[in-house]
């Protein structure tokens, strides 16, 4: 790790740091600062219930998820602190004001599911891959439970009221924020992680770049593949992921009060400082979309082959050649691609009505088979009690 102008650079990100110094020399130097912070609150929180066995962290957990104050009250006071200072709604989130970002996303669901899922494939091309590679869990038979938690996660947070106190996307993004700070201490717990080289991991750089794939690349994506959507819905969806991410423990100084363009900045700007896709990134982003027919339940080699060529060609028309040539991706030609797609969706509605079988080829090709897929997962409060998810209770 170099210290310049004050700021610590770890080494991974040097030559990245120096790219992105070209085009934004303020926000590169913000995105490199957090790369070399981590939690503080929700750490303590985990550091805390170290001592309990899981089935005790569960059961506390759950208790402050659901209110129940007396198995609460049995729980280290630093998790009781947690779960109080984070219960109050923020003022500027209006949960009228996001109803139009709801039901657009539920008006292109078809476009949403591929676009969200993208947007996952370009947070693998980062260092986040290289912690959760660590857990083996995405690339093992866990991998289509973690997609369609994740997926679970974003269909939550899309509905009316799920943001609230009692709601399952509050509930799921806080859970989300101490599985992140558990698999931080685990990871350090290992000994195989150099914060001089990568920073700290699932850093709130990283959260930071995560919130924005998740809000303006989407919004991006799903234009792209034929969403319509004028800015109040626009402005409306972000303020979803807005609030999503400040409960995921993203910072908030790095969400721009949900700014679209600025939070497109910070995506563009946090890509150009990351370090090139490793092999990490690669195994992950190919195991993500290998996972597809398992999870949609294909069983017919040929419907599970043309499921996956879809996905790779829609996934390198979305990301680019290049950073799909990183990822290892299959060589494809994207020409026409999301044009043909644009003009599919608008024939969508027409198709579902007089040839329902076209319907359903259009719901297979586009992924939305995650949405039936992630409503059969259960919901759970577990965190993981073991870094490699081959030796950790299920989760």
């Amino acid at each position: 790790m170099i210290i310049t102008n004050g700021i610590r650079i770890p080494s991974a990100y040097q030559a990245g740091y120096a790219r992105a110094r070209e085009v934004n020399p303020e926000l590169a130097a913000r995105y490199i600062e957090h790369t070399t912070m981590d939690d503080p609150v929700a750490d303590a929180v985990i550091e805390a219930l170290a001592p309990f066995d899981h089935g005790q962290v569960h059961r506390f957990i759950k208790a402050g998820m659901e209110r129940d104050e007396k198995s609460l009250a049995e729980a280290p006071k630093l998790l009781r602190d947690f779960f109080a200072d984070i219960e109050p709604r923020p003022a500027w989130f209006d949960p009228s004001a996001v109803l139009s970002g709801c039901t657009a996303f539920h008006k292109f669901s078809d476009l949403f599911i591929p676009a969200f899922f993208v947007a996952t494939l370009q947070n693998a091309s980062t260092l986040i891959a290289k912690a959760f590679y660590a857990t083996g869990r995405v690339v093992s038979g866990f991998g289509p439970r973690r997609i369609r938690q994740n997926t679970r996660h974003f269909i939550e947070i899309m509905l009316p009221g799920a943001l609230e106190r009692y709601g399952d996307g509050w509930k799921l993004s806080v859970r989300i924020r101490l599985v992140h700070a558990q698999v931080r201490r685990l990871i350090r717990a290992s000994g195989n992680w150099d914060e001089s080289v990568y920073g700290v991991p699932l850093s709130q750089a990283h959260m930071s770049l995560a919130s924005a794939n998740f809000s303006a690349t989407m919004l991006r994506h799903a234009k792209s593949l034929g969403a319509v959507m004028d800015d109040e819905v626009r402005k409306s969806f972000m303020q979803i992921w807005r609030y999503a991410s400040c409960l995921i423990g993203s910072p908030e100084e790095l969400l721009f009060e949900g700014d679209e363009a600025k939070t497109n900045e910070l995506s563009r700007i946090a890509h150009r400082c990351e370090p090139p896709p490793g092999e990490e990134s690669r195994i992950i982003a190919n195991a993500l979309v290998q996972a597809l027919p398992t999870i949609a339940g294909k069983t017919d080699p040929k419907d599970a082959q043309s499921m996956v060529k879809h996905a790779y060609r829609v996934s390198r028309a979305l990301i680019g050649h290049d950073l799909a040539d990183q990822l290892a991706f299959p060589q494809q030609s994207t020409v026409g691609l999301l044009a043909s797609m644009r003009w599919l969706r608008r024939t969508h509605g027409v198709s579902h009505r007089i040839a329902p079988r076209v319907a359903n080829k259009w719901r297979g090709k586009n992924f939305v088979f995650l949405l039936e897929a992630s409503v059969l997962d259960d919901l759970s409060y577990r965190i993981p009690d073991h870094l490699r998810a081959d030796e950790a209770t299920p989760w």
